[in-house]
Order: C-alpha cells, then structure tokens, then sequence
C-alpha cells in the first residue's frame, strides 16, 4: 500500500533533482559529484520506497536501505572532499 507522503517525498525529490542538474549545466553551483550521487541515492531510495507498496516488497525494500547506506557514505566521503581539499581554507 502506498502512502501520500512517500509518493509527495519522490515528487519533491525528482523536481529538486532537476533543479540541481539545471543549476549545475548553467555553472551556478559547482560540481561537488560525491555530493549529487548521494542525493541521487535518496531519490533512488525513495524510488524503491514507492515500489515496494505494489510489487517485490522484500527486494526494494532492501535496496532502499541500501541506497540509503550509500547516500550517507557518499555525504561523508563529499563533505571531506569539499572540507578537506588541497590548501582549502589553509593559510
């Protein structure tokens, strides 16, 4: 069974998806790859979170998680890059 927050959640998620994208072609913010995969994981996420309320429950429910799992270690690995860049904030 779907719910209305689950499917409002990937329509927000799919729109700020193609606003990032737009932002990124226009050179408006700068490309930070880590960090866009890991919010393209969360959109995969939610993807299989709308999925699973009509077939397969088990499989997308698991890769839901795991999506979610490689969206925080893309954060972590995209904040570090972008924190901890070569001479990045150094005297």
């Amino acid at each position: 069974m779907i719910q209305t927050t689950e499917l409002l959640n990937l329509i927000f998620e799919s729109i700020g998806l193609v606003v990032i994208i737009t932002l990124y072609r226009f050179g408006v913010i700068p490309r930070y790859l880590y960090l866009f995969f890991a919010y393209v994981s969360i959109w995969i996420g939610s993807i299989c979170t709308v999925a699973e309320g009509f077939v397969w429950y088990d499989v997308f429910n698991l890769l839901e998680h795991l999506s979610y799992v490689a969206a925080g270690i893309l954060f972590i690995i995209g904040f570090r890059a972008y924190f901890f860049r070569e001479g990045a904030g150094r005297p």
